[in-house]
């Protein structure tokens, strides 16, 4: 079986240090895909610079964490806070699993994102979201329905897997054992029943959680895992980015951006993927 994977990049248009470093790691290495945040500082130079790369396929990175929804506040009430920006990723996680949250409002916020994209002239050719978000119960379906009535078809898989894998049960998640189960088995149930209708990679690639926190074991990392990849289709995800003045102090990442760049324009991990038979593709392959 071939080996096709999908190198994508999140958060463009998040700030102007991380959309160059994306466009850097794209036309001096390996990664092939990145989504765009409509409702971000940088979204405009993101997308005035689109032009200069026909190759990278560009998504959308659905967002209900950071700044302010695309609608007025009075149509997304339970989204926002009192002066009408989206909750943190962690309290909108606790609103979402408590079913605070409206899926209708999730739904229309989401369509209208995708609706601003395409007014620039782009159409996504997958969609995922910001933290994960469209993940919860309380968004799947909402997720699900406002990519499908936009026209979109493609999307990341729930569906989470690293390799080499050492029979750890649970697979990538963490917590302890009954979690890392409950978590796959939620996992397992969007990708085949939920987005069963969608285009989806067999599962996004993620590190063994040994490697959790350890920042200069990241090249190895990567290494590894293309080193054991199967065959079959797979995303895996990133986050590279320059460090920018007044936006990288509050960045909780930013060092790992800068690592990412260096790892995804390294060229003996190109010489590997080329010596392991991975063809490097964007969802448009998919």
């Amino acid at each position: 079986m071939e080996k096709r994977l999908i190198i994508n990049a999140d958060d463009y248009g998040l700030s102007r240090g991380i959309t160059d470093g994306i466009l850097l790691t794209h036309q001096k290495g390996i990664l092939t895909s990145t989504s765009l945040m409509v409702n971000q500082p940088a979204t405009d130079y993101a997308i005035s610079r689109a032009e200069e790369v026909p190759e990278l396929g560009i998504g959308i990175h659905l967002n209900l964490t950071q700044g302010m929804p695309v609608l007025p506040k009075d149509q997304v009430r339970t989204l926002v806070d009192d002066d009408g920006y989206f909750y943190s990723c962690g309290r909108l996680a606790k609103k979402l699993l408590r079913l605070q949250v409206s899926a209708q409002e999730i739904e229309a916020e989401f369509r209208a994102q995708i609706q601003l994209m395409k007014s620039y002239g782009l159409m996504p050719t997958h969609a995922d979201s910001h933290h994960r978000i469209h993940m919860y119960p309380s968004a799947a379906r909402a997720f699900h329905n406002a990519i499908v009535s936009e026209g979109i078809r493609r999307a990341r898989a729930p569906r989470k897997q690293y390799w080499p894998a050492n029979g750890r049960w649970g697979g990538p998640h963490i917590g302890p054992l009954y979690r890392r189960l409950a978590a796959k088995s939620y996992l397992e149930f969007l990708q085949s029943v939920v987005f069963r209708d969608l285009q989806l990679p067999d599962a996004g690639v993620t590190f063994h959680p040994s490697y959790s926190g350890k920042l200069a074991a990241l090249p190895t990392a990567w290494q590894s895992t293309l080193e054991h990849l199967p065959g079959g289709s797979y995303e895996m995800w990133c986050h590279p980015g320059f460090l920018e003045n007044g936006f990288s102090g509050t960045d909780s990442i930013a060092e790992q951006r800068e690592v990412e760049i260096g790892i995804l324009t390294d060229k003996n991990l190109r010489e590997l993927a080329r010596r392991r038979e991975i063809q490097l593709i964007s969802f448009r392959q998919l």
